[in-house]
């Protein structure tokens, strides 16, 4: 039996940790700093994330067994390199490895040295550079901040309008912070994008499954950026011959690459591709699991995620099985109107039971009340054999929430019916 400690405090943490809850080898389920949803099912314990010696003096105070990282912010400051130091099993990539989301132009040229298949792409420190690629590239074109954003630093300017103010919110308003020094100036694919989701030790890997993230805040892909307003897994486009193409092209390529580089990957691997005219792209690599697809991701697990954590660390994941439960899972993104600019906070949310999943990403506990603190506030989750009836499954739970200044996005999932139908939706 084990003390498990997981890091974070969205949806993504909230479903790992009701995924681990579940299994019979662990005592004991710590979350730092966690959420209302995840101190229904462990304990919260106040944490900076980026301070490594708090984390280190939380595991070695509550006897932990295990530690599992979930987002990226961690990973970039090397809290895996610092556990691992001092003698602790924890999952997740080093802080160099961590670079395959953490910094985009690494990306890039690591993909450029190992042939990879992804867009062209610049890097540029001004906007003169951005201005003099542009002209040669042409419109739609992509800028990336080249650090972390939470998942927002991606522009997409379809005219000069739009890179004008793009350039203005990178180099002059510095939305981005530190985060768009520089940045990658990319071609913009058109094509259907899809995420797939592996684990590997360093060595061997297995694809966990595929989803469909929707961006966009507003329906039919309409308006800014967000985290992310719902997920669908799995993706109907992830077929056998697209499967193929990913390891072959990606996949191996991807670990046999950073093992050249004397820093093996073990982890979560995600892969944002493109698929143009059946082949695929790498938009971008997530050192991690996405929010919200681990929240379609995890209730998908038959054997839940601890098997899956222990392979890794013990370099077993040759010998793994990942047995998935059949249909699909849907999640809807219950946000605070406003976002992902500004938003009110402390709603209280009404409608929550026991008799549907729901996993919460900015929420708070108080006098055993739930209030919503976040822009993204709750994943609602929709189960069916049939895509349809998932997104049926998840909208009629949607109905039963609610609080002040709720938002969602009503077309979750609609693309993957279009997929499975044989239809396009251009």
């Amino acid at each position: 039996m084990y003390n498990v400690l997981v890091l974070g405090s969205g949806g993504r943490e909230h479903s790992m940790v009701w995924s681990l809850s579940q299994d019979k080898d662990i005592s004991k389920i710590f979350c730092a700093p966690g959420n209302a949803g995840t101190a229904s099912i462990a304990k919260n314990l106040n944490v900076d994330l980026n301070d490594n010696e708090q984390i280190l003096n939380i595991v070695k105070d509550y006897d932990i067994g295990y530690t599992i990282v979930g987002p990226e912010n961690p990973l970039n400051n090397g809290v895996v390199d610092f556990l691992t130091i001092n003698g602790c099993k924890v999952f997740g990539p080093t802080k160099y490895a961590s670079q395959l989301e953490c910094s985009k132009l690494f990306a890039r040229k690591f993909m450029e040295k190992y042939n990879i298949p992804q867009p062209s792409f610049f890097e540029c420190s001004s906007e003169e550079e951005v201005i003099s690629i542009g002209t040669k590239l042409g419109f739609p074109i992509v800028l990336k901040a080249d650090g972390l954003a939470a998942g927002k630093g991606v522009l997409i300017c379809a005219n000069q309008s739009e890179l004008d103010k793009g350039l203005d919110l990178m180099f002059i308003d510095r939305k981005f912070g530190d985060a768009s020094n520089k940045i990658s100036v990319e071609e913009c694919l058109k094509g259907e994008e899809l995420s797939i989701f592996i684990i590997t030790d360093g060595e061997n890997y297995k694809i966990l499954n595929s989803a469909q993230d929707h961006k966009r805040i507003f329906d039919n892909d309409k308006g800014a950026n967000t985290g992310g307003m719902g997920a669908y897994c799995p993706a109907p486009l992830f077929d056998e011959d697209l499967k193929q193409k990913v390891e072959t092209r990606i996949i191996i390529p991807t670990i046999k690459g950073m093992k050249k580089e004397g820093h093996p990957y073990r982890g979560f691997l995600y892969i944002g591709i493109m698929i143009v005219e059946g082949d695929p792209y790498v938009i971008e690599y997530n050192a991690r699991l996405g929010d919200p697809e681990s929240q379609v991701l995890m209730p998908m697990l038959k054997d839940g995620l601890f098997p899956i954590i222990k392979s890794v660390l013990g370099k077993t994941v040759k010998d793994l099985n990942i047995n998935k439960k059949e249909g699909y899972m849907v999640t809807v993104v219950l946000a605070s109107k406003g976002y992902p600019e500004q938003y009110k906070k402390n709603m209280l949310i009404t409608g929550l039971d026991e008799s549907f999943l729901t996993f919460h990403s900015g929420t708070n506990l108080i006098d055993n009340k739930i209030y919503a603190i976040g822009g993204r506030v709750l994943n609602v989750i929709g189960y069916d054999l049939s895509l349809e009836g998932a997104i049926s499954n998840a909208y009629e739970n949607v109905k039963k929430i609610n609080f002040e200044n709720m938002y969602y996005r009503t077309d979750i999932g609609k693309k993957g019916l279009t997929y499975l139908k044989g239809v396009s939706d251009e």
